[in-house]
């Protein structure tokens, strides 16, 4: 009985206080559009044709669709507690598969943040006059990055979801200024010629592999768990409306890169996308904001999973990380973790 009594008042206390839309779809949106749409689709559509794009977009989509299913299939059968995919994993197939793949889950958002930041490095130094001075080298722009999400994420989830707005309103931004370009250069005849797969081009599954990370992204939503007040309804709603909408973006965006550039633009300028926007320069932006949103949501979700992890006592020398801070036990202990290792 007390038992009993003590595990209600534990799940009381950690209940959380995110919503649907800021603690589901605003991380996973901002994954899912990511820097594969920014710098990698244009490539896709040119190398592979409009045709096997739109296969690869629904093949791709597919996948992430039917993993939503039975994301959404769990969630709604459990009580959901902090550790995202670590916790529906090892509730469903047991501790064992869920403690093996829940420390590799952690090691690679974890180091997912430092190479999200390099890239934030990178986009900034190509804008920056006097790229060869120290304090403008990738390195030291993507530290001072890392040390920014990190203290939004020592702060907690309320605070990095404030944050993850102002990323959305960049985003948006950038999408529309891609879509308004794409308009004004729409050329059907250009389309007609980028329908087909070039003669020379590489195979249609090594262009799968380059896209697939894209959608992906919806993983990071769930990640989130332990700081939702209602588990059960906002994983499956806030995940089946970032993956439906993204499907939508992506669709429309291969079409317009068809028809808005020619082939030898897509297949040799990473940065076609800058030269079919209506404002180049929002795309640059976009492509700063994407990976700022996916390392901070690494740096929300890693510290997560490793506390539910720890909280499960599968690993004795982890005990350490199951420790929570404040009223939603943010793992503040498993955030100087991984900013250690980003």
């Amino acid at each position: 009985m007390a038992d009993t009594q003590q595990g209600r008042a534990a799940k009381q206390q950690h209940t959380g206080s995110l919503g649907t839309f800021a603690g589901v779809f605003t991380p996973s949106i901002l994954t899912i559009l990511g820097i594969i749409l920014f710098l990698r689709l244009g490539y896709v559509v040119g190398s592979a044709g409009l045709a096997r794009t739109l296969v690869i977009l629904v093949l791709a989509n597919g996948i992430s669709i039917l993993t939503t299913i039975s994301l959404s299939a769990i969630a709604t059968n459990i009580h959901v507690k902090g550790g995202g995919d670590y916790y529906l994993i090892s509730r469903t197939l047991g501790l064992e598969f869920g403690g093996a793949i829940g420390i590799v889950l952690f090691l690679a958002q974890s180091v997912s943040i430092g190479f999200y930041c390099i890239g934030f490095g990178e986009a900034v130094v190509r804008i920056l006059p006097g790229a060869g001075q120290v304090f403008h080298s990738p390195q030291v722009i993507a530290l001072a990055a890392a040390i920014f999400l990190f203290l939004l994420a020592w702060l907690g989830a309320d605070w990095a979801t404030r944050f993850q707005y102002v990323v959305m309103a960049i985003l948006a931004a950038a999408l529309v200024s891609y879509f308004a370009g794409g308009l004004i250069k729409w050329e059907t005849v250009q389309l007609a010629d980028n329908w087909g797969a070039p003669e020379n081009g590489p195979g249609f599954w090594i262009l799968f592999a380059i896209f697939f990370p894209a959608v992906t992204g919806f993983t990071q939503g769930v990640s989130m768990s332990g700081d939702l007040k209602d588990p059960g309804k906002s994983l499956p709603l806030g995940t089946f409306a970032a993956v439906g909408i993204s499907i939508l973006i992506y669709f429309c965006a291969a079409v317009v890169f068809s028809a808005g550039a020619p082939r030898d633009v897509l297949m040799n300028n990473y940065g076609a996308m800058q030269q079919v926007a209506f404002f180049g320069w929002m795309i640059t932006a976009g492509v700063i904001a994407a990976t700022m949103s996916s390392a901070m949501a690494s740096f929300l979700g890693a510290p997560r999973i490793l506390q539910s992890l720890a909280g499960d006592r599968i690993f004795g020398f982890l005990l350490p990380f199951a420790k929570g801070v404040g009223p939603n036990a943010n793992p503040r202990r498993g955030v100087l973790l991984s900013a250690g290792i980003a």
